[in-house]
């Protein structure tokens, strides 16, 4: 044990002659290759670095647009449910009015038809009116009126009413 913390110099001088050819082996032929491989493993993280960063700024724009066009959606859905609202509305009005129109047609021609059935009534009325008034008359009278005194009579009676 004693031998092993004693410094020889011959010892020492092995020693520090092995370290400097190791140093200068490795710095001849290790050096180089182990200065490369960090060399390139420092480009490799830095060009993932940079793809990473441009991945980050691509994926960023895509969100704003696809949030852009999302909101477009969103506006032109909205516009498009306001657009067949606004023609149900239209469609439902006319309807209405259509409606309206038909039903005061359908009281025009209503009422139109009371006004002919009524005039008709009137006239037969007026000559039934006529006729019992020329019975009467030939009663009163005892003569007989033929068709044409009958209508001659009418017509002098109609223009003495207007």
């Amino acid at each position: 044990m004693d031998q092993i913390l004693s410094i020889e110099p011959g010892s020492v001088l092995w020693t520090i002659i092995t370290f400097l050819a190791i140093v200068w082996l490795v710095g001849k032929f290790g050096w180089k290759p182990i200065l490369s491989g960090l060399r390139a493993r420092e480009d490799s993280i830095r060009n993932d670095l940079e793809t990473a960063k441009s991945e980050r700024e691509k994926a960023a724009t895509l969100l704003k647009e696809y949030e852009t066009s999302m909101a477009g959606a969103k506006k032109d859905a909205a516009e498009i449910i306001q657009r067949a609202q606004e023609a149900a509305m239209q469609i439902k009005d006319q309807g209405v009015a259509e409606t309206k129109e038909t039903t005061l047609k359908m009281i025009e021609r209503a009422k139109s038809e009371i006004d002919r059935e009524s005039e008709a009534a009137k006239g037969e009325l007026k000559e039934y009116v006529a006729e019992l008034t020329v019975r009467a008359a030939s009663k009163l009278l005892n003569k007989t009126i033929d068709a044409k005194q009958h209508e001659q009579l009418i017509r002098d009676a109609l223009k003495e009413d207007a």
